[in-house]
């Protein structure tokens, strides 16, 4: 076995605690069991996106739509005209 060593907060520590006493087992078995169980399990959790593909998949979704949903044949995006009223109470 390999010693690791590892904070938790206080809570957790009470909790483990309390848990390994009720099941009658030590904490550091309690620890490996529900090691065993995230690792079996592990293989389905998605990493975190640092590629920055989320924002490439974002792009690709707005396109998407973008095709979906034109706007009336000749309409010309005028700000004014669309901020009208509010450009109007300053």
């Amino acid at each position: 076995m390999v010693k690791k060593s590892i904070d938790i907060p206080e809570a957790q520590d009470e909790a483990l605690m309390t848990l390994a006493q009720n099941l009658g087992v030590s904490e550091e078995e309690l620890i490996r069991q529900a090691l065993a169980e995230f690792l079996l399990h592990a293989q389905y959790i998605k990493p975190p996106l640092r590629d920055g593909s989320g924002v490439e998949r974002f792009i690709a979704r707005a396109e998407e739509i973008s095709k979906k949903h034109r706007l009336p044949e000749g309409y010309r995006f005028n700000r004014d005209e669309l901020y009208g009223e509010y450009n109007a109470r300053l």
